[in-house]
């Protein structure tokens, strides 16, 4: 389920964190350009949202949600469903 969203890190009290460790087994959702903020460190491959198997099962992770507005935002809510239906092995 790819998800295309425009934010300005700091503009609503978001934070874009850093990895010090990326798996290449994770099925990217959204990435940040780190061109549009100051203080990346994981160039042009930091995933802000991914999906994978892990230790037998499923694993959803967002970096989004920082706020309270987020959670009455109809995209972010739907991006959140689909990463509990996924680690739930839900199907349609």
């Amino acid at each position: 389920m790819p998800l295309n969203i425009c934010l300005k890190p700091g503009s609503d009290g978001t934070r874009w964190y850093n990895y010090k460790w990326i798996g290449n087994d994770l099925h990217v959702l959204i990435k940040i350009d780190e061109k549009s903020y100051t203080g990346g460190e994981n160039g042009d491959n930091h995933p802000m949202a991914w999906y994978h198997n892990f230790d037998g099962g499923r694993a959803f992770y967002t970096e989004l949600g920082h706020t309270d507005e987020s959670y009455a935002d109809p995209l972010y809510l739907n991006h959140l469903l689909g990463g509990i239906k996924y680690a739930m092995g839900w199907k349609k």
